[in-house]
C-alpha cells in the first residue's frame, strides 16, 4: 500500500505541475459553474404548476384543501376539461382530479383522485410521492373518524389542510433551497465534464511516459504492474475530489450552494470519479498516442455530456434522446447527483444509477486494463 501511494502522490504532484493542470482542472470548471451558477441564481424559475379539477361537495372540497396546502408548487384550480388542456398543452406538470362522492370510491376501492400526465418530467417525480402521501392520508383519516360519524371526517380534513406541511411530504420531498440545489446541480454537471476532460488527458500521459522510458523504469523497481496500475489509478482518483473540493467550497461561499447528505454526496461522487478513471484508462489504452487521445476525447466527452443532461435538461428533449441517454454515463452521474442534492432520497433512483455506473466502470476499466501496453 506504501507503494501505491508513493506513486499516486509522486503522479499528482507532476500533473499538477504545469500551469495548464491548473486551467483544465480547476480554472477552466471553475469559471463555467460561476458564470452559469450566477445565471441559475438569478433565474428565479417559477414553481411547478398542478392543476386542480373537481370538488362539489364537501369532502371533495376538503381534499382539495389538504392537496393545495403544499406551498412547493403553483396550484390552478379549473375545470376538469381546461386541466387536462393545460396538462396537454404542458402548462402544468400534472393535473388532479378530485371526484364528488370520495368516500365511496373509497369504499369501492377505487383511486382517491385520479392523475393526469403527459411525461413523467423531473418536477412529477418530486409530485408523485406527496401525492400518494395524501391519498393515505386520506384513507387514514376516513379509518379513523369512521366511528365517529359522517360530519366527523370534513372538520378532520380542515384542521389537515389548516396546518402547514404535511409529514409524510417533509419525508418523501425536501424541496427547500431550491434555488441552491439548481446551482449546485448545474455547476456539478460542468465539473464532471471538466473532470473528464482533465482526468482523460492526464491518462493519456500514460503513452508518453511509455515512450519516454518512464514505465519500463518504474517496472525495474520493486513495484509490481498491479501497484503501479493502482498508484495511477489512486492518483487520478485524488485528482478528481480535489477539483470537486475546490469547486464545492467555492460554490457554496459565493452561492450557498447545498450539497444534501453529505455522506451519501461522498460515496455517489467517489463513484463518479472512479467511473471517469476508467474511462480515461480506456481511451489511453485503444490509442496509441497522446494526440490520438485528445482527439477521441473531445468527440466523445461533448457528445454524450449533451446526450445525458450536462448541457440542458433530459426532460426538454424527445423521447427518443432520452432512451439514448441511457446509454451514456452522463445521465445516470447527473441522476443521482440530483437526487442526493435536492434532499429527494429517492432510494430506487439512486440504486438503478449506482448500479448503473457500476456496470460502465467494469466495462471501462476492463478494456482499458486488457488494452494497456506495459
Amino acid at each position: 500500500m506504501r507503494k501505491v501511494m508513493a506513486i499516486a502522490f509522486l503522479h499528482v504532484k507532476s500533473l499538477y505541475r504545469t500551469p495548464s493542470g491548473w486551467v483544465v482542472m480547476i480554472v477552466m470548471p471553475l469559471l463555467f459553474s460561476l458564470i452559469f451558477g450566477g445565471m441559475g441564481t438569478n433565474s428565479q424559475r417559477a414553481k411547478p404548476l398542478v392543476a386542480v379539477a373537481g370538488g362539489g361537495d364537501m369532502l371533495s372540497d376538503q381534499t382539495i384543501s389538504l392537496l393545495t396546502a403544499n406551498g412547493q408548487y403553483n396550484w390552478e384550480e379549473v375545470s376538469e376539461q381546461k386541466a387536462k388542456a393545460m396538462v396537454k398543452e404542458q402548462e402544468a406538470i400534472a393535473a388532479v382530479l378530485v371526484s364528488k362522492g370520495l368516500e365511496q370510491r373509497i369504499l369501492d376501492k377505487e383511486p382517491v383522485f385520479d392523475i393526469v400526465v403527459q411525461r413523467e418530467t423531473q418536477e412529477y417525480t418530486g409530485l408523485k410521492p406527496y401525492l400518494e402521501g395524501t391519498a393515505r392520508t386520506i384513507m387514514s383519516s376516513m379509518s379513523l373518524t369512521g366511528s365517529i360519524g359522517d360530519e366527523a371526517l370534513p372538520a378532520f380534513f380542515n384542521e389537515i389542510a389548516g396546518h402547514e406541511g404535511i409529514k409524510v411530504q417533509k419525508e418523501m420531498i425536501q424541496q427547500e433551497g431550491k434555488s441552491s440545489a439548481d446551482v449546485s446541480v448545474l455547476a456539478l454537471g460542468f465539473t464532471i465534464m471538466f473532470m473528464m476532460f482533465g482526468i482523460s488527458s492526464a491518462a493519456s500521459t500514460i503513452l508518453e511516459e511509455r515512450a519516454g522510458g518512464t514505465w519500463p523504469r518504474l517496472l525495474t523497481t520493486p513495484a509490481t504492474k498491479g501497484q503501479i496500475i493502482a498508484g495511477y489509478v489512486v492518483s487520478y482518483f485524488l485528482m478528481g475530489w480535489i477539483q470537486l473540493a475546490v469547486l464545492m467550497a467555492a460554490i457554496s461561499i459565493i452561492y450557498g450552494g447545498q450539497w444534501g447528505n453529505l455522506v451519501w454526496f461522498f460515496l455517489y461522487a467517489s463513484l463518479v470519479i472512479l467511473t471517469i478513471v476508467g474511462f480515461g484508462l480506456m481511451i489511453a489504452g485503444i490509442v496509441k498516442t497522446k494526440q490520438q487521445a485528445g482527439a477521441l476525447n473531445a468527440v466523445l466527452i461533448v457528445s454524450t455530456s449533451m446526450l445525458g443532461g450536462i448541457y440542458w435538461p433530459l426532460d426538454v428533449v424527445p423521447e427518443i434522446m432520452r432512451l439514448i441517454a441511457k446509454f451514456v454515463p452522463q445521465s445516470w452521474m447527473m441522476s443521482g447527483i440530483r437526487e442526493i442534492v435536492s434532499g429527494s432520497l429517492h432510494t430506487g433512483n439512486i440504486l438503478t444509477s449506482v448500479l448503473a455506473l457500476v456496470g460502465f466502470s467494469v466495462v471501462f476499466y476492463a478494456v482499458g486494463l486488457k488494452k494497456m501496453k506495459y
